[in-house]
């Protein structure tokens, strides 16, 4: 009974270790000429996605505003900081993207809430620490004032 045991990773479904993890990607130059953060990559639709959710959640209610704080602009997380009322759960159904620029990624959604259906868009920058939501605005229909039927005059 003096068998071996060793363990192996499985290839698909752990982690890489730490030796056999990629080399990471060399920072790129600014006008500085040091070296500085490398470029962010492309943000892919699934992302773009992912983060409307988080960021719903945030605007629902469910999820605290500061966990999203890095994610936003100052004025996104100061429209998500603020006091906030029993809203329904939104849920996104289709996200479109488009790049109108270099650097720029532009989203928007389908969204249910009880039954009804709103758009949602937003804007996405590129920077150097990352993507970042500069917009970011859930479009409802506007109230209409309900109007009592005029009586005829006698």
């Amino acid at each position: 009974m003096s068998e071996e045991h060793r363990l192996r990773t499985l290839i698909h479904c752990e982690a890489p270790r730490r030796a056999e993890r990629p080399p990471t990607v060399p920072p790129r130059e600014h006008r500085g000429g040091g070296p500085r953060w490398p470029v962010p990559r492309q943000l892919e639709a699934g992302e773009v996605s992912h983060v409307l959710n988080t960021l719903l959640e945030a605007y629902d209610g469910r999820r605290p505003a500061a966990q999203v704080r890095a994610l936003v602009a100052p004025e996104v997380y100061a429209s998500l900081s603020g006091p906030r009322l029993a809203r329904p759960r939104h849920r996104t159904h289709r996200v479109h993207t488009c790049t109108p620029a270099p650097g720029v990624v532009e989203a928007c959604a389908r969204v249910e809430a009880d039954g009804r259906s709103f758009a949602l868009a937003a804007r996405f920058t590129r920077t150097p620490d990352g993507w970042r939501c500069e917009r970011f605005t859930v479009l409802k229909p506007q109230q209409r004032p309900i109007q009592t039927p005029r009586r005829a005059a006698a």
